[in-house]
């Protein structure tokens, strides 16, 4: 796993904790949360010089 990837990830997970406590939503599980957050890394990953802010906004709209 190449560290950008790995930034990346942790990056959305956090994103995620600050989302959620602002804006509390219903509880998923694990194993769902760490799908999510591999599906958008993945995305992010293959983007060229995407805007990570941007790119987890764009996942609430």
């Amino acid at each position: 796993m190449n560290e950008k990837y790995l930034n990346s990830a942790i990056l959305f997970a956090r994103l995620y904790g600050i989302a959620e406590t602002l804006n509390p939503w219903g509880y998923i599980e694990n194993e769902k949360f760490i799908y999510i957050i591999r599906e958008w890394t993945d995305e992010f990953a293959s983007m060229e010089n995407g805007d990570i802010l941007k790119f987890f906004e764009s996942k609430f709209e």
